[in-house]
């Protein structure tokens, strides 16, 4: 959306087509999608993107869900809790009819230990009806104080979206015993795939279970309901038979941890754009922290999940400094390496120093 309103921005693409490749990557499923030869390929489910010209286009059927990072594994650790579930505080999440369901576990006898981390954003009253600023109300008013010491709901109002590390929630991830996604819309969720990631089975509806081959979107795996009123027997389902944790989750793990999909990425280059192989070296650059460095914000927004080089001083640093940029690349984080080069103010400076007089 930005790109196109910003001619000057497109022909700086149109003009790095020489030395890369330009990859556009969804991160959310789009029924009436045009495609744009500016980007050499999407990154998208394969049934996540339809076009509406019938064009055919190139595709790179993954996206930051493949990519959990190895802090995400099986663990043989304790189990303290029964249920986990992550999500922002956002309407699309369905965070209601998640309390429902547990409601309804707590209303059937079952004393499921229940965690549920959530970070919550600055209130904005634009975004009113968009994000469930009232959550704990309606958590306090569906559980007693006795409910509560098996439910803990922590909220978190700082370091949005990512108030923990990849490594402490992954902590979260291998002390439970299932993963619960009530979203009825959203599909090849990440945190769903860190659950998948981490060994435990998933519990939500047929779009939770979107990142997995068609014959994987089963038990023992994943426990599809249909509708909100089957959540309680699913969960309790997963729970029984995960009790003792046997199950092998390495035909999962294949697709959504790093180790594994980088070679998946290699071997889609090598399908669009040749080269037999030599896209390696590149992935072993590239595939760090894909996970949530895919889903990043450039100039916009605040917080963890933003970055504030704008998006045309990036297009234009790959285009003119091709040196500092491949030295970026070498770090864990190369748009938080180059943000850290890219003095705020005053940019003119920056551009002597770095980029050398008559830039």
């Amino acid at each position: 959306m930005l790109i196109k309103e910003d001619r000057t921005l497109q022909e700086t693409i149109w003009a790095l087509k020489d030395t890369w490749v330009i990859g556009l990557h969804h991160n959310w499923h789009d029924y009436k999608f045009v495609y744009n030869p500016l980007f050499d390929f999407s990154m998208a489910g394969e049934d996540d993107l339809r076009e509406v010209n019938g064009t055919v286009f190139p595709l790179i059927p993954l996206d930051a869900c493949n990519f959990a990072p190895e802090c995400f594994r099986p663990s043989g650790g304790e189990k303290f809790w029964d249920i986990l579930y992550v999500a922002r505080a956002v309407l699309f999440k369905r965070i209601p009819e998640f309390f429902q369901s547990i409601r309804s576990l707590y209303d059937r006898g079952h004393q499921c230990r229940v965690l549920f981390v959530c970070p919550l954003p600055p209130y904005d009253r634009k975004e009113k009806g968009t994000v469930l600023y009232n959550i704990r109300e309606v958590y306090d008013g569906m559980f007693s104080e006795e409910e509560k010491d098996r439910f803990t709901l922590l909220t978190l109002d700082y370091r949005y979206p990512f108030p923990f590390d990849l490594p402490t929630l992954a902590h979260f991830y291998r002390s439970s015993r299932i993963f619960v996604h009530s979203a009825d819309e959203e599909k090849r969720c990440r945190v769903a795939a860190y659950a998948w990631a981490s060994g435990i089975p998933v519990v939500g509806m047929s779009c939770v279970g979107s990142m997995l081959p068609q014959h994987l979107r089963t038990t023992p795996f994943f426990y599809e309901a249909a509708a909100y009123s089957e959540f309680p027997e699913k969960m309790v389902s997963a729970l029984s038979e995960h009790q003792h944790g046997t199950i092998d989750f390495e035909k999962v793990r294949e697709h959504c941890s790093v180790a594994h999909t980088k070679s998946a990425l290699v071997t889609h280059l090598d399908r669009l754009f040749g080269r037999n192989g030599q896209w390696f070296d590149a992935a072993d650059l590239a595939c760090h922290n894909l996970d949530t460095r895919l889903g990043r914000h450039h100039g916009i927004g605040s917080g963890p999940n933003t970055i504030s080089t704008p998006l045309p001083e990036l297009v234009q640093a790959l285009l003119n400094q091709q040196g500092l940029v491949h030295d970026v690349l070498k770090q864990r984080d190369p748009e938080r390496e180059l943000e850290r080069l890219w003095p705020k103010k005053p940019k003119a400076l920056f551009f002597d120093r770095i980029f050398g007089h008559g830039s």
